[in-house]
């Protein structure tokens, strides 16, 4: 269960028995909005993508080349990493995986995209590429993959699969990750008419439920889900499409939407939805529980990506198009639902053009006004972009981190507003994980070990020294380890996050544990 879970399981189980879990049927009538849109330098193909919540993404080109977009207008092709043993063919298609990495279709296979490069995972042979289906990212950052062959969970770089009673769970059509109807987290699956939730018990087992909604509600089948994460106040939700209805589950059961135009394409991030049906884009906004229908594009839009800071990416016509209600503030240094280690943060914020004021707070706490002087222009993470450090910086221009060690540990929402020059403001709430308290014990085999099988073991366990196949070795190895990924030398392939290096070193400061 989630941190928190057992609170979101109360709260679920006492309003459940309260309204008997009754489904509403309603008309979704929401307000025209219209859009900003933001044209990309570079000719993409109209395949699944992945969205960067600080900006840009990672798209297919016309050759079927996996291109990077960065929010600073550059753009580059990954390189095969120099460990992988099979070359990439043109590819397909991209899945998201996490917060900067992908699972890629290409003609030779599975690749996983990550920190700028096209990486062999070690499950490869498992699956072929021309059978996914969908993949999706819970708040705990365990992956799942629904695959023509069944459906899988990718935990610390290893690949496991989920039977139900003992058989594969084939026929999939839609996967999101959500609460379950007991308010754990929970990973939901759809086979046609079928629509079925998974949640993981204390003892490893898996509780499968079925939806409750009929094969009439479901009919034409479920096209494709979403999901929301959770937030300080929400144990997230779950959204699914038909070719005619739209349906929403909460804590407070199911309510079903009739649109008015047949639902195509329904992605998700963060606490963020989009919807295309009919002609129509549609924005939902869970934080302010309000749908938009996005208004000022040329053209019927296709779905190419979403990020967890609101925006979408579109295909109009021959051009691709980054959509946003707002010009939002994009923040980096912490990722949404990222687990944060360190008692400080280094944290930016970047706007496409310079705000009248921007501001910062801790959940609800008193805003804390960012100097406008302060800005360093062409370094933000969008094409233009103003970019300042929420921390300041000193005389010497070293970025100064913010300072976390008043809030408790559990869930918090960092907030910036930006007042824009036509008076309106524009918010970026981002919720993260916060554990930085002394009493949090870090453990190899629940901490760190999955860091080190996405991140090392491609290289430290196929011939680089030192090995780290074992506690014993990256015991043995652990203050040169902490040193290198603070001097950000290690990975090889990308430096960590802030929050991966702030957990090894946590980890090693408190006495390497296993």
């Amino acid at each position: 269960m989630n941190r928190g879970g057992s609170r979101w399981l109360a709260a679920a189980l006492a309003v459940l028995s309260a309204c008997g879990g009754g489904r509403v049927s309603e008309t979704l009538a929401p307000r025209a909005v219209d859009v900003v849109t933001r044209p990309t330098s570079l000719a993409l193909s109209a395949a699944p993508s992945f969205g960067d919540e600080r900006g840009g993404g990672l798209f297919v080109g016309l050759a079927g080349q996996v291109v990077r977009l960065r929010g600073d207008g550059s753009q580059g092709e990954l390189a095969v990493h120099p460990q992988d043993p099979i070359f990439p063919g043109p590819a397909s298609a991209l899945w998201p995986l996490g917060p900067y990495s992908a699972l890629v279709s290409t003609s030779t296979g599975l690749f996983v995209a990550e920190s700028g490069w096209l990486i062999t995972p070690p499950w490869q042979n498992v699956l072929s590429p021309d059978g996914l289906v969908a993949t999706a990212v819970g708040d705990d950052g365990l992956g799942w993959v629904a695959h023509a062959q069944g459906l899988f969970q990718l935990v610390g770089g290893q690949l496991s699969e989920l039977k139900v009673e003992g058989a594969s769970v084939s026929g999939l059509t839609a996967l999101a990750v959500g609460p379950a109807p007991d308010a754990r987290s929970g990973v939901w699956f759809a086979r046609g008419t079928t629509l079925t939730s998974a949640a993981q018990n204390a003892t490893d087992a898996f509780i499968v439920r079925d939806s409750g909604l009929t094969k009439e509600e479901l009919a034409g089948g479920v096209v494709a889900m979403a999901g929301i994460s959770a937030s300080a106040s929400s144990p997230g939700e779950v959204w699914a499409i038909t070719p005619r209805t739209l349906f929403q589950f909460t804590v407070l059961g199911w309510r079903a939407y009739e649109l008015g135009r047949a639902p195509k394409q329904l992605m998700s991030a963060g606490r963020f939805a989009w919807l295309q049906a009919g002609d129509g884009l549609y924005r939902y906004d869970a934080d302010a529980q309000k749908w938009i229908e996005a208004k000022g594009l040329a053209a019927v839009p296709t779905l190419l990506a979403v990020d967890a800071a609101g925006a979408a990416w579109v295909r109009v016509g021959d051009q691709t198009l980054e959509v946003d209600v707002a010009p939002t503030p994009r923040v980096s240094g912490v990722f949404e639902r990222a687990a944060v280690y360190d008692n400080e943060l280094v944290v930016q914020a970047a706007l496409p053009a310079a705000p009248t004021a921007l501001h910062w707070t801790f959940d609800q706490g008193t805003a804390i006004e960012v100097p406008l002087a302060s800005s360093v222009p062409g370094t933000g993470v969008q094409t233009g972009s103003l970019t300042w450090s929420l921390g300041g910086a000193d005389a010497s221009g070293k970025l100064k981190p913010l300072s976390l060690s008043a809030l408790d540990d559990g869930t918090h929402a960092l907030v910036v507003t930006a007042t824009l020059a036509d008076g309106s403001t524009s918010t970026r709430t981002l919720y993260f994980d916060y554990q930085g308290s002394a009493a949090v014990v870090l453990s190899y085999a629940r901490d760190i070990k999955p860091l080190g099988d996405a991140r090392c073991a491609k290289c430290h366990t196929t011939g680089s020294l030192p090995e780290l196949k074992t506690y014993d070795e990256w015991k043995a190895n652990a203050t040169a380890i902490a040193l290198a990924v603070q001097e950000k030398r290690m990975p090889a392939d990308g430096q960590l996050d802030p929050a991966g290096i702030a957990l090894i070193q946590r980890w090693v400061n408190g006495g390497a544990l296993p």
